[in-house]
């Protein structure tokens, strides 16, 4: 505030001064206050800081740890709770690159473009960053002996292990993951027919998530009348589902042939129905007891899943609609499925994902 003079006329004629005050802003008296010129801070003063960050980071770290070892113990105090058995988001699956296919089609246009090296080289650490993920991700399964249909897994240091471990692909029947691939495509079939026949109870039974929320969508939205029939068409029998692991110099004679561009004497090889392409382990149930069921991670597998199908839908009076789904098409999805180790459910499928 600033007190002021002011003139008034009284009723004598004389002048009289008056004492009033005028009122300014707060902001605008700190606008008007002269400005402090700032200076660098001290030592001191960024040594206090940075010990301050340091103690409070300590203490949201032990406070952490602390919440943790509160939760180890609770559900020993509360046994019919199971707070490890919320909604789990998806693990990072990847899709891998067809390397082979990029550099054909680089070697087949010319001339040569400098962005398709780039993409090349971008697949590259792709599909190497998910070779070494599915590795340690088969190495977490195979250490808590969690492969379904198999028991007593050894780890040692042998050739033979190292190359299960890292064949996360293989069609082969002694593979780790021949079991999980029969059962992905059995659950595939069932889930598609339950869809087919509107069975909600199946279809909650075999998914999860954001593909049981839209496969339900698909079948509240059917018109009334309608019926599907859904089938697999093309071989899924043995002989295609198990494909042995080519040897060195098949491998090599292929590779050999590829270089001098001729075309390889072998018959078109045949695409295996189920391929698991990704897959990721992580230890979820951290109580200090061991599940009275099963084991303590949460696996998820990416699987490929190619076939022929057919799907025939008939109207309320029998009648067939005629769609280019009624004819065998070529089908490619990949899909997700899941599995939580201390329950004693089956696999199921979570979530589709698309190629870019």
């Amino acid at each position: 505030m600033a007190a002021t003079l002011t003139r008034l006329t009284g009723r004598s004629g004389l002048l009289v001064a008056w004492p009033t005050i005028s009122c300014r802003l707060y902001s605008t008296a700190l606008v008007q206050q002269p400005k402090q010129k700032k200076g660098a801070p001290s030592k001191r003063t960024t040594e206090s800081a940075s010990q301050k960050k340091k103690a409070n980071d300590a203490d949201s770290v032990e406070e952490q740890l602390k919440a943790l070892e509160r939760m180890r113990r609770l559900p020993s105090v509360y046994t019919s709770t199971d707070i490890w058995g919320s909604p789990m988001a998806s693990f990072d699956v990847q899709i891998p690159y067809d390397i082979r296919a990029m550099l054909r089609t680089f070697l087949s246009q010319r001339p040569y473009k400098m962005h398709r090296v780039r993409d090349i080289w971008f697949a590259i650490k792709h599909n190497t960053n998910n070779w070494l993920k599915n590795a340690f991700g088969m190495f977490t399964v195979a250490k808590a002996n969690a492969f379904p249909g198999l028991t007593n897994i050894q780890l040692r240091i042998r050739p033979a292990v190292w190359r299960r471990l890292r064949g996360v692909q293989s069609h082969d029947s002694k593979s780790w993951l021949a079991p999980l691939r029969k059962i992905a495509l059995e659950t595939y079939r069932q889930a598609n027919v339950a869809v087919a026949r509107q069975n909600e109870e199946v279809l909650k039974a075999l998914t999860v998530g954001e593909f049981q929320s839209k496969t339900l969508q698909v079948i509240r939205r059917r018109e009334k009348g309608h019926k599907w029939f859904w089938d697999i068409t093309s071989d899924t029998s043995d002989a295609t589902f198990y494909v042995p692991d080519p040897t060195f110099m098949t491998r090599l004679c292929s590779c050999v042939s590829w270089l001098l561009r001729r075309k390889p004497s072998e018959p078109t090889p045949v695409v295996p129905p189920v391929t698991v392409v990704s897959i990721r382990a992580a230890e979820i149930y951290l109580a200090e007891q061991d599940p009275k069921v099963g084991h303590r991670l949460v696996i998820q597998a990416l699987v490929k899943f190619d076939t022929t199908q057919v799907l025939k839908v008939t109207d309320r009076h029998g009648n067939p609609i005629k769609s280019e789904l009624s004819k065998p098409h070529r089908v490619v999805q990949y899909i997700i499925l899941e599995k939580i180790g201390w329950y004693d459910s089956p696999w199921k499928l979570k979530e589709q994902i698309y190629r870019k």
